[in-house]
């Protein structure tokens, strides 16, 4: 008799499993198309019948090392590590502050940082535009790095401000009678338990900052091109170079996945954060 229960309890497992694969493949399908492309050659890519078979070629790799795209990248890399660092530095405190003290016009003060965020881009960029003509930051690194930190600060806040007001303020007022000053209380009691908040929103700040063009676009120029910005350069008067495209995407989508899945552990324990409480 029990095996008999069994069984349904098994068929029905075995159903969702193969309907998990079938989504599986259907979502990572184009992903594997564009890696393909990454080595198909433009007479095969362009074929109809489709070909599933064809001689790989590395030519869409040299046509992108010889314009310069690595430069792009790494260009990216460098302004969304610095920008979500400084992110993390001033906005934590900033959060914790939120969460725990009272103080005059606190709720207005955190609903026109949470307004700077949810404002149309194009609304903030044209006064960073005449903001940074005027003080000599267009085309610079730090200029970049400042206006990328400042749409993600107040996303930063936001969020972490959730987290900051899950903890257990008990523990802080156990730390307090022991005679910790509120710096201690926040270094070595509030600041490990916010470790997973902080890192799955610093995460997500990275993300934005790496998808970010208008910005970019506005305020870089040409002395600093970021990769969102630069591969409209691969739409060419003779066509889009579909190929070089597909290498330019995939090496975009590597360092957003090595970021994730180094810090997955620590991103699902903070997304999940005060999520069930006892």
């Amino acid at each position: 008799m029990a095996e008999a229960s069994d069984r349904p309890e098994g068929s029905k497992g075995w159903f969702w499993t193969g309907i998990t694969i079938v989504y599986a493949l259907i979502v990572l399908f184009p992903i594997y198309w564009m890696a393909t492309m990454m080595v198909k050659p433009n007479d095969a890519m362009f074929a109809r019948p489709t070909q599933w078979l064809f001689t790989p070629t590395l030519e869409h790799f040299s046509y992108v090392l010889d314009q310069g795209f690595h430069w792009y990248l790494l260009t990216s890399f460098a302004l969304c590590s610095v920008s979500t660092a400084l992110v993390v530095i001033i906005g934590t405190p900033a959060a914790y502050a939120f969460a725990r003290f009272e103080m005059r016009g606190k709720d207005d003060l955190f609903l026109f940082i949470l307004g700077s965020r949810m404002a149309p881009p194009v609304c903030l960029v044209i006064p960073f535009y005449l903001i940074f003509a005027k003080v000599g930051l267009l085309d610079t690194f730090t200029g970049l790095t400042l206006a990328y930190m400042t749409f993600n600060l107040s996303f930063y806040i936001w969020v972490l401000r959730s987290f900051c007001r899950d903890l257990p303020v008990e523990l802080e007022e156990a730390a307090a009678l022991e005679g910790w000053s509120r710096l201690q209380i926040f270094r070595r009691v509030v600041f490990p338990l916010l470790r997973n908040g902080i890192v799955a929103t610093a995460v997500l700040c990275f993300i934005f900052a790496w998808n970010e063009f208008l910005f970019a676009f506005m305020l870089g120029g040409k002395a600093m091109q970021t990769l969102p910005v630069s591969i409209p350069k691969l739409i060419t008067a003779q066509g889009v170079r579909w190929g070089e495209m597909a290498v330019v995407g995939m090496t975009a989508l590597l360092p957003v996945l090595a970021v994730v899945f180094v810090l997955q552990r620590h991103i699902v324990r903070g997304l999940t954060l005060g999520a069930v409480k006892g």
